[in-house]
């Protein structure tokens, strides 16, 4: 792979600058096996995460907001990446009530339902995943991760990771996917690329099986005019 120096577009690397310190990048392709071992075609939906072990943790910049709508009982994106303290909106782009939630511990929240064209506002707290439910949807399901590192990125529309900027020493490599669950690599880097290739393997449905945010089975769902 060419050690070619280009920019990332990942969530933190556009707004922080590490140019006082001596970087180099990470670089390299990622497979989603579907069970039958083929590679998938895309990356969508996969968040890869490199967070320091034995190397300088820069300080994170402000994040900014993040907004995952409610769209055609989908929430777009499916899964985003913010900080601790980060604000999290959710605009209600349909015609019918909604009511994001999320049951993660030192992360739950309810937004209680609300009307179309509302925008009701959680904050990212404590590190890690973040699983997001619409109490009035079953289907509907979302994943916010919350992270401490400048290096986070969801994989849509890439070949694999492209972290630049990185300080020297020994990382390491989170990649999740909501098919695949987490799996991590230890990586040292040093000056110029260091390069690598990394498979996740799908054992996991779709949707995960949930219950709505009194702990109970959701309804059958009636014909959605109003809902």
């Amino acid at each position: 792979m060419c050690p070619h120096r280009t920019l990332s577009r990942s969530f933190a690397t556009l707004s922080l600058s590490l140019t006082s310190l001596a970087a180099g990048s990470l670089q390299g392709r990622v497979r989603i096996l579907e069970k039958n071992g083929h590679a998938r075609e895309g990356l969508d939906h996969c968040v890869a995460i490199l967070e320091p072990v034995n190397a300088p943790r820069p300080k994170l910049p402000t994040p900014p907001p993040v907004r995952i709508k409610t769209v055609g009982k989908r929430f777009m994106p499916r899964v985003a990446i913010t900080t601790p303290g980060g604000e999290v909106a959710f605009p209600n782009m349909d015609h019918i009530l909604h009511n994001v939630f999320s049951v993660t511990p030192g992360n739950a929240f309810d937004t209680g339902h609300y009307q179309p064209g509302e925008s009701p506002k959680a904050r990212a707290r404590q590190p890690g995943l973040v699983k997001l439910y619409c109490n009035v949807h079953h289907m509907m399901n979302a994943f916010l991760w919350i992270v401490e590192t400048p290096w986070a990125a969801v994989l849509d529309g890439r070949k694999g990771v492209a972290f630049e900027n990185v300080p020297a020493g020994t990382y390491r490599l989170r990649l999740w996917h909501p098919e695949t669950g987490e799996q991590s690599w230890a990586v040292t880097i040093g000056a110029g690329a260091t390069t690598g290739e990394w498979s996740l393997q799908v054992n996991q449905p779709l949707l995960e099986m949930h219950k709505n945010k009194f702990g109970k089975d959701y309804p059958p769902e009636g014909d959605g005019t109003n809902y």
